[in-house]
C-alpha cells in the first residue's frame, strides 16, 4: 500500500486494517479511536519533521518523536531541525551551545558522559521513555523523555537512535499516548500472521513475536541481517515482493513456495515512502497459505482423477436431472445399458427399462426429489439382483437439483448371506450342544457327587443342546433308576443311547420331542445332535466306572494303609525337596522316633559315619532311576545307639526326572549281631582246629622218642607196658586227628550254606 507522511486518517486507517485483517470488530474499534486520537495529538509533529534530511525523516516518521542518529564512533549523522539540534547536542554531549547545555536526572544528578541515551544504547543498551533536564545558562529547565536504540547491523552494532519529546505540558496527554503505544505495540506483536520491516536493502529492523516464532530465532540473531540470510540464501529471492514494492512503489503481493521452510507463502511488501516519494521502510507481511495451495492441488488433482474414481467401481452409477434425464453416467454404466457414454447422456430413465420398470423408477425419483432424502430398495433385472439407492445431490442453496442413482449387484452377497445364514444357523446349534457337553462335564467333575446327583443334574441340562429344547423332554434310566425332566413323555420323535460300563448295558439316554418338528436326518433330530447323543451316554458310563473305580480304590488304600500301618518293617516316602513325606509306624521300634517327628527330614541327617560311603552310592543309583535292593545301611536311634536296616528302595519319577524315593526298611540289627557272634565262634572253631594240630605234633614227637629208647631196652614187662601205653596215647592223637577232620568238614558245609 502506498503511504506518504501526510496520509490522510482515512488512508492510514485502511493500511492498518490491512495489516491487522485477523482482529476482531471491538479491537478494530479500539485501534482506530486510538489512531484517530494520536494523529490529532502528534499533527505538529508531521510539520516540524517536513524539512529534515531524508534518513531522518524516515527515522522519524517511524518513531513519530525528534531524534538524532549516530554512528558507532558516537558522532551525531543525523539530527533534529532547529531549536532541537541544541538538545541533540546536549544529549550526545558533543559540546556547548548558545552558552552550553546541561543534562541532568530528575532528581537534579549530573548525568555522566558514559550514561548518556547515546552511549547506552551504543554500548547495546534499549532506553524507553527515561526522563531526564536539560538546564541552560539561564536556569531554565526543559524535561525530555528520551528512548534510545542500538542499530544493529550484520550482528554488529553500528549506531543507534536516540528520540525524545517535550514532556512539558504533555502529563496529562502522557497516559493516553501510553495506551496508545501500548496499542499499536500490543496489536504488531500479536498479529497471527508474520510482520516484518525493512530497509530498502532488505535489512531487518524487527519483526513481530510470530515472525521470530516461524524463524525459530531471537531478535537478537535476526535484526541487522539481510532477511534472504535469514532462510540461507546469499542473495534476493528471484520473485520479490520487497523488490517489487521498491520498483513500483506501491503494494504488492507475491505468491511463492520456500523450499527451505517447505511452506507457500504470500508476501505482501507494503512501502513507506518519505516527503520526496524515496522508499524509507519496507513493511513485509507473510500469510502461510500452504493449506490453501494444497487444498488447491488437492481440489484439480480430484477433478483429474474423479473420473477414474467415478469409473474405477464396479457399482452402475449414473446422475440425473430432477425430470429423470441421464448427465452422466460411470464405464460400469454403460457396459450394463450396451451404450457408449454420449449416446447414454441425454436419454430418460423411461427409455432404459420396461414401462412397468420405468413407472416404479420414476415415482421413487418424485419422492427423493421431493422428500430431499435418500432411498434404498433391492431391484431384480435381468437374472441379477441389485441394491439400489436413489440420493438426493443439493446445490449450494440446499435445493435439490440432481439424483445420483448407485446400483450394486449383490447377487453373490445374498447367495454368500444365504449360506452364511445356514453356517450361522449350523454354528449356533453346534455352541448350543458344546454347551450342554461343557455343562454335564462340570457337573461330572464335581469333587464328591454321587452318582444319583449326577443324572439328576445332567437329565435337566440335556434339553439345551438340542435345536428346540423349549419342545425337548429327557429322561435317564440306570439300573432300573430313572431321572427326567418335568413333563417327561414318551413320544413318536424319540432319540435314544446306552450306556455301558465295562462292556455291560447298563441303562439309557433318552430325548423326546413334546410335538412334530420339520424333518432333519434321524427323523426331527440333525445328525450331530445324534453324535451328542451317544457322547453324553460314554460319558455317563465312564463316570459310574469312575465311581466305582474311586470306590474300589478307596477300599484298596484302606486295606493298604492298614496293612502299612501294622506292617514289621519301617516304610516311608521321601522326596528330595520336601524330605519324608510319610513313614509306618514301625520306626518308632525300630529308631525310636514317632512318625510325626521325622516328617520333613532329610534321612541322610540320620545315616551313621560308617555307613554314609554305602548311602551315597544307593542315592546315585536312585538318580539314575535304578531300583536299591539289599542295602545295608546304619541309622542312629534315638537313644544313641545303631540299628542295622536292610533298605529296597524304588525311585519316585515324574516328567522323566526323579523327585524321591520309595523305601522298605526290615530292621537286621540282631541278625546282625548273631552273625558277628557266628563268626567269632567259628574263629574260636579256627582256632581250635589249629590247636589240635599243634598238640598232635607236640604229642606224637615225644612219643616216637619213647618208642624208639624202648627198643634199647631189654624185652620186659616194663618195655610192654611203655609199648602199650605209647599206642594208647597214639590212639587218642589218632582220636584227635578225626576230631580236626570232622570240624573242618563241618566248617566247609556251614560256609557252602553261608552259615558262618
Amino acid at each position: 500500500m502506498e503511504c506518504r507522511s501526510d496520509l490522510s486518517r482515512s488512508e492510514l486507517l485502511q493500511m492498518l486494517r490491512d495489516a491487522a485483517h485477523a482482529l476482531d470488530r471491538r479491537s478494530q474499534r479500539r485501534l482506530k479511536d486510538g489512531i484517530e486520537t494520536l494523529l490529532d495529538e502528534n499533527r505538529d509533529l508531521v510539520g516540524r519533521a517536513a524539512r529534515a534530511e531524508a534518513e531522518r525523516d524516515a527515522i522519524l516518521a517511524a518513531v513519530g518523536r525528534q531524534g538524532a542518529v549516530y554512528d558507532a564512533d558516537g558522532r551525531v549523522v543525523v539530527a533534529g531541525p532547529g531549536e532541537e539540534s541544541r538538545i541533540a547536542r546536549a544529549l550526545s554531549g558533543t559540546g556547548d551551545v548558545s552558552g552550553g547545555i546541561t543534562i541532568h536526572y530528575p532528581d537534579g544528578g549530573p548525568v555522566g558522559p558514559g550514561d548518556l541515551p547515546g552511549n547506552r544504547a551504543l554500548a547495546g543498551e534499549e532506553l524507553r521513555s527515561c526522563r531526564f533536564v536539560l538546564l541552560d545558562d539561564s536556569g531554565d529547565a526543559t524535561q525530555v523523555a528520551v528512548s534510545a536504540t542500538p542499530i544493529v547491523t550484520a550482528g554488529v552494532i553500528s549506531g543507534a537512535a536516540v528520540t525524545w519529546q517535550e514532556t512539558a505540558g504533555e502529563e496529562q496527554k502522557r497516559p493516553l499516548a501510553e495506551e496508545t503505544d501500548t496499542l499499536l505495540l500490543g496489536l504488531f506483536e500479536n498479529l497471527g500472521d508474520i510482520v516484518g520491516i525493512q530497509l530498502p536493502d532488505h535489512t531487518v529492523l524487527r519483526y513481530n513475536r510470530a515472525g521470530y516464532e516461524a524463524l525459530g530465532m531471537t531478535p537478537e540473531e535476526v535484526n541487522g541481517r539481510k532477511c534472504y540470510e535469514l532462510i540461507g540464501r546469499t542473495g534476493p529471492c528471484e520473485v520479490c515482493a520487497t523488490g517489487r514494492a521498491l520498483a513500483g512503489r506501491k503494494r504488492e503481493v507475491v505468491e511463492r513456495f520456500v523450499p527451505e521452510l517447505d511452506r507457500y507463502l504470500e508476501c505482501r511488501a507494503s512501502p513507506i515512502l518519505d516527503e520526496r516519494g524515496e522508499v524509507a521502510f519496507i513493511v513485509e507481511q507473510l500469510y502461510d497459505i500452504t493449506d490453501r495451495k494444497r487444498t488447491e492441488d488437492e481440489r484439480r488433482e480430484s477433478e483429474a482423477t474423479a473420473r477414474a474414481l467415478l469409473d474405477a467401481p464396479d457399482d452402475v452409477i449414473v446422475l440425473l436431472d430432477m425430470s429423470g434425464r441421464v448427465i452422466d453416467a460411470n464405464e460400469m454404466a454403460t457396459r450394463r445399458f450396451g451404450l457408449s457414454r454420449e449416446n447414454l447422456i441425454g436419454m430418460n430413465i423411461s427409455g432404459l427399462f420396461p414401462p412397468d420398470a420405468a413407472e416404479v423408477h420414476a415415482a421413487r425419483l418424485n419422492r427423493v426429489a421431493g422428500s430431499g432424502s435418500a432411498e434404498r430398495f433391492e431391484d431384480a433385472w435381468e437374472g441379477r439382483l441389485y441394491d439400489v439407492v436413489f440420493y438426493p445431490v443439493r446445490d449450494a442453496c440446499g435445493a435439490v437439483t440432481r439424483i445420483a442413482a448407485i446400483a450394486r449387484d449383490v447377487t453373490e452377497r445374498k447367495q454368500a448371506e444365504d449360506a452364511l445364514r445356514r453356517l450361522t444357523h449350523d454354528l449356533n446349534e453346534r455352541v448350543k450342544e458344546l454347551s450342554a457337553l461343557y455343562a454335564i462335564s462340570r457337573i461330572i467333575e464335581q469333587p464328591g457327587a454321587s452318582l444319583d446327583e449326577i443324572f439328576r443334574e445332567a437329565v435337566m441340562v440335556l434339553p439345551s443342546g438340542w435345536q428346540y429344547p423349549e419342545d425337548a423332554v429327557a429322561r435317564i434310566t440306570v439300573c432300573e433308576r430313572e431321572f427326567e425332566t418335568e413333563g417327561f413323555l414318551e413320544t413318536p420323535w424319540r432319540q435314544v443311547s446306552s450306556i455301558a460300563v465295562n462292556g455291560e448295558m447298563v441303562g439309557t439316554v433318552e430325548i423326546c420331542y413334546l410335538r412334530e418338528t420339520p424333518e432333519e436326518d434321524e427323523g426331527p433330530f440333525l445328525r450331530d445332535e445324534r453324535l451328542l447323543l451317544d457322547t453324553v451316554a460314554r460319558r455317563l458310563g465312564r463316570t459310574i466306572e469312575r465311581v466305582e473305580a474311586a470306590k474300589s480304590l478307596q477300599t484298596s488304600e484302606s486295606q493298604f494303609r492298614e496293612i502299612t500301618q501294622q506292617s514289621f518293617d519301617m516304610i516311608y516316602t521321601c522326596y528330595h525337596d520336601g524330605g519324608i513325606a510319610y513313614i509306618s509306624p514301625a520306626v518308632m521300634r525300630i529308631l525310636g522316633y514317632t512318625p510325626d517327628e521325622l516328617i520333613g527330614c532329610k534321612c541322610r541327617d540320620y545315616v551313621a559315619p560308617s555307613s554314609i560311603s554305602s548311602w551315597e552310592e544307593g542315592r546315585r543309583k536312585i538318580a539314575r532311576g535304578e531300583p536299591v535292593v539289599g542295602l545295608e545301611i546304619e541309622f542312629c536311634r534315638k537313644d544313641g545307639s545303631v540299628a542295622f536296616l536292610e533298605l529296597n528302595e524304588l525311585p519316585i519319577v515324574r516328567d522323566r526326572s526323579v523327585i524321591g524315593v520309595h523305601a522298605v526298611g526290615r530292621d537286621i540289627t540282631e541278625r546282625k549281631q548273631n552273625e558277628q557272634l557266628r563268626q567269632q565262634a567259628f574263629e574260636q572253631i579256627e582256632r581250635n582246629i589249629e590247636q589240635f594240630a599243634i598238640l598232635g605234633d607236640h604229642i606224637r614227637q615225644p612219643l616216637q622218642v619213647i618208642l624208639g629208647m624202648t627198643e634199647l631196652l631189654e624185652e620186659g614187662l616194663a618195655v610192654e607196658r611203655i609199648q602199650e601205653q605209647v599206642d594208647r596215647i597214639n590212639g587218642y592223637v589218632r582220636a584227635l586227628d578225626r576230631g580236626w577232620i570232622e570240624s573242618r568238614q563241618v566248617r566247609e558245609f556251614l560256609r557252602r550254606h553261608e552259615l558262618a
